[in-house]
């Protein structure tokens, strides 16, 4: 009877273990834009979205305006 709860708890242990590495191994880093800041000409900030790698160097940016809603 011991042995089974034991067993239980050790597998719950390595269980939780796994999830918890499966989740990191999915979360990606997110930095955050924290100088030269652009707005439009209503006061809108742009917001830039730039990606890394993939056979070029440095960094791949596109700067995105907000969008313009019909209740504005």
């Amino acid at each position: 009877m011991k042995s089974d709860l034991y067993t239980k708890f050790v597998l719950t242990v390595i269980a939780l273990a796994l999830f918890v590495i499966a989740i990191q191994l999915t979360t990606k880093d997110a930095h955050a834009q924290s100088t030269n800041f652009k707005f439009t000409p209503s006061g809108a900030l742009m917001v830039s979205v730039c990606e890394s790698g993939l056979g070029f160097q440095g960094f791949r940016c596109i700067e995105v305006e907000p969008a313009k809603f019909p209740y504005r």
